[in-house]
């Protein structure tokens, strides 16, 4: 299975990429959104020329479970991208990830790809009884 894991933001998207096959996650090129309908046209290309079969996009919660302010605008890019596509999109809690992006990443270089990393590999852990029968 291809999956793509995202790290939306208003300005940037970090990307992801992992083919369960050989089970390694591969941090992406950022997206610079110019345009959210840019933003997924780049998408799409990246699913239609990788051929992903599932779509993982990280999910700002509060601390606390509650809703934060960019959730609002992550849920409805994340609407938009589901009537462009055809492929399955799921959401995944994204807690702490732009603070271990932070620590992981070389003087603040693609911190939104290396969430988008974490996010993924995350996702594959809990869900490897799925992914690898």
């Amino acid at each position: 299975m291809k999956l793509l894991g995202l790290d939306v933001g208003k300005s940037r998207i970090g990307v992801a990429f992992c083919d369960t096959s050989v089970g390694i996650v591969f941090p992406r090129d950022v997206i610079n959104v110019k345009s959210e309908k840019k933003a997924i046209e780049e998408i799409s290309n990246i699913v239609k020329s990788e051929k992903i079969d599932k779509i993982i996009v990280g999910l700002p919660l509060n601390f606390n479970s509650t809703r934060s302010q960019i959730q609002e605008y992550v849920e409805n890019f994340t609407r938009f991208l589901k009537e462009s596509l055809s492929v399955d999109i799921e959401f995944f809690d994204e807690r702490f990830t732009t603070k271990m992006a932070m620590s992981m990443s070389n003087k603040g270089k693609n911190i939104d790809s290396i969430a988008a990393k974490i996010i993924l590999e995350d996702y594959i852990k809990l869900h490897s009884s799925d992914l690898y029968p």
